[in-house]
């Protein structure tokens, strides 16, 4: 039914798809362009990788660190979603994900060692960073370290659809988070399945919950069904931490989607949403104009009254989801 071009790879920790609405001729090599775009990205953005700008920043805590503009940008961006997300997104709790085990790229995690002793928790860390907005410099207070994960994706797939963007419309898949161009000609969007929680290492095997039409947005999922370990013989953990306990957080949500214009509030507001439970995420969803849909851990859903209202508005099928979700 579709065939748009399509190039598929590894890059950021997870597995990318890119399609582009043009002729295969010039798609192929303006596609595999893009996928260096993503490479150089992490690169530079990557907390993995000890010669990162960012890992640079993380090792240089308590001194004034001049950025690139990109960085620049990223770090302010990411600590405007922490404010805006009253600290429930805070991009200063690395730390904590360490103390998880989680200190390396997802994929290569295996027999992670037993968790040493819990860092205390540090809500509104980020409200101590200092931004030198004369030289573009930061100074993080020691010991905090950044972790830009889901912006520093985000902001790139956004890159990445405008670049392509001289060639046509384009979609990037960034790990189950989808950011949009415009529409691809004769369509009302780009295609977007939803899926439902799952536990299988492939995303793609689990059960599509419904298919929407999305341009020139972002679609993020947050969720604690799939990065999922074991520290040695202790419980099983997650890679989404609570800055008000310091360790993987105790929700009654299996995953939140956010539907936003800027990819990294989208992403931001994902995590930020799974972190307050059902309940405190639906009410700050609805407050800040938010599109979004949770499934809770007894797999309802849970629907914003701007998710139903926008889809109906662009004819957008709710399928299973009209018959099962709840609307707040």
């Amino acid at each position: 039914m579709y065939n748009w071009p399509q190039h598929t790879f590894r890059a950021m920790g997870c597995q990318m798809s890119i399609w582009l609405d043009d002729d295969p001729l010039t798609a192929v090599p303006a596609l595999r362009a893009a996928e260096q775009l993503f490479h150089e990205a992490e690169a530079r953005l990557s907390r993995f990788l000890p010669t990162s700008e960012l890992s640079r920043l993380n090792q240089q805590a308590g001194e004034w660190v001049e950025l690139s503009p990109e960085m620049w940008l990223l770090v302010n961006d990411a600590l405007g979603y922490a404010a805006e997300t009253e600290g429930l997104f805070d991009p200063t709790q690395l730390h904590a994900l360490l103390a998880l085990g989680y200190d390396r790229s997802f994929d290569q995690m295996v027999d992670v060692p037993p968790a040493g002793r819990t860092p205390e928790p540090r809500m509104g860390q980020w409200q101590l960073v200092e931004l030198d907005h004369g030289r573009r410099a930061v100074r993080l207070p020691a010991p905090v370290q950044l972790d830009l994960g889901g912006v520093a994706k985000g902001y790139t797939a956004q890159q990445v659809v405008s670049f392509l963007s001289s060639w046509g419309p384009a979609m990037v898949d960034a790990g189950g988070d989808v950011t949009t161009g415009a529409a691809p000609h004769g369509w009302p969007g780009w295609p977007v399945g939803l899926s439902l929680p799952h536990s299988n290492p492939d995303p793609t095997a689990a059960p599509t919950l419904t298919t929407i039409w999305v341009s020139e947005a972002t679609l993020a999922t947050s969720g604690v069904d799939y990065r999922r370990w074991q520290q040695g013989a202790g419980p099983t953990v997650h890679h989404i931490v609570d800055p008000r306990t310091g360790t993987a957080a105790q929700t009654n949500l299996l995953t939140a989607t956010v539907l936003a214009t800027e990819a990294g509030r989208a992403e931001a507001w994902a995590t930020a949403a799974l972190v307050a439970g059902r309940t405190a995420a639906l009410n700050h969803l609805r407050a800040h104009g938010l599109s979004a849909m949770v499934v809770d851990t007894r797999h309802r859903i849970w629907l914003t009254q701007l998710w139903h209202t926008e889809q109906q508005q662009t004819l957008w099928p709710l399928g299973t989801v009209a018959t099962h979700a709840r609307m707040e």
